[in-house]
């Protein structure tokens, strides 16, 4: 009876051994496929691929205008090294008193690379993501 359990035992090992090498087997082909999955799904993607819009307010107040022009905000942007992709006029979105002198929420928005946004926030360029209710608008 003894040699009937022992011989049990050592059958429930080798089917578990076997299972375990079928497991580690198909979980090494599962992560192969989805390297090979995630390589060809991203492509060439580089850094400079994906794009961030980024805006800065223009300074402008009501009634009297001025401010930064948007190429001049975009030269700043240029003239730290980074690529503007796009360039447009925007307001934040945001409710102002009709009052003279106080802000009018024009914005300037720009398309950098997401590898540059840090170096545009150090600018005081912020995320376009923060303004939600901001939209593009024609440049005057």
């Amino acid at each position: 009876m003894a040699t009937d359990v022992t011989l049990a035992l050592n059958n429930y090992r080798v089917s578990t051994n076997k299972l375990r090498n079928r497991l580690f087997k198909f979980a090494g082909f599962a992560a192969i496929l989805a390297a090979c999955f995630f390589q060809m799904s991203c492509g060439n993607v580089d850094s400079t691929s994906t794009k961030v819009s980024v805006y800065k307010y223009a300074g402008s107040v009501q009634c009297y205008g001025g401010g930064t022009p948007i190429s001049a905000m975009q030269s700043q942007l240029v003239h730290s090294r980074i690529q503007v992709h796009t360039a447009s006029c925007g307001v934040d979105g945001n409710m102002y008193a009709a009052v003279c002198g106080t802000s009018d929420g024009i914005i300037g928005v720009f398309e950098v690379p997401s590898a540059q946004q840090l170096a545009a926030t150090a600018l005081g360029f912020m995320p376009l993501s923060n303004l939600p209710a901001a939209a593009i608008t024609p440049c005057q």
